[in-house]
Formats: structure tokens, sequence, C-alpha cells
């Protein structure tokens, strides 16, 4: 990569400040991801440990801890969506100043 090329990055990235929000969202992408998956595991797992003898009470407490699992892996499927979205965009407006750099080069040749 040349000066030019690398000059052209540092202009986006100050110009738009959406750098650093981008990043902002792709990280809490992940911290909702992970929290879905810990909340489906914790749940999971408290419902797999109340037995107290009595059918009925056992069956509505595992339903709210079933509802919760569920609730977890949306929120896990959430932030994965969050993630890809900014994680790709980012990359893509990488490639694309690539591109349009390298067309540019090859054109002034």
């Amino acid at each position: 990569m040349d000066d030019e090329f690398e000059n052209a990055i540092q202009r986006i990235k100050t110009k738009t400040g959406s750098n650093e929000r981008d990043r902002l969202y792709e990280l809490l992408g992940l911290l909702v991801l992970f929290g879905g998956a810990t909340l489906t595991l914790i749940s999971y797992f408290v419902a797999g440990s109340q037995n107290s003898g009595n059918v009925a009470i056992d069956n509505l407490e595992h339903n709210e801890h079933v509802i919760l699992a569920i609730f977890g892996v949306a929120l896990s499927v959430v932030g994965g969506f969050i993630y890809l979205r900014f994680s790709i965009g980012r990359f893509l407006r990488f490639w694309l100043l690539r591109q349009i750099h390298e067309n540019n080069k090859s054109s002034g040749n």
C-alpha cells in the first residue's frame, strides 16, 4: 500500500467518525451474543437442578426457565446479527476504498 491509499483511509476515518461508532456497535453485538448464551446456559442448569417432588410445581417452574432460555437464544441470535452487520460493513468499506484506489491507480498509468 502506498501513502496515498493510507491517507485516503485516514481521511475517511476522521471525516465520518463512524469507525468508533461501528466498533461500539460491534462490541455491543458481541456482548449481547455472549450474554444471551450465558442466560440460556444458566436457565438450563437451574431448570435441571430444581426438583421439589411435586410434578405440577416442577413443570410450572421448568416452563418459566424454558421461556427464559428461549429468550436467551433469541438474544444470542440478535447479538450475532448485530456483530456480523457491523464487522462485515467495516470490512466492505475498506474493500471498496481499496478497489477505488486500485482502479484510479490503474487508469492513471
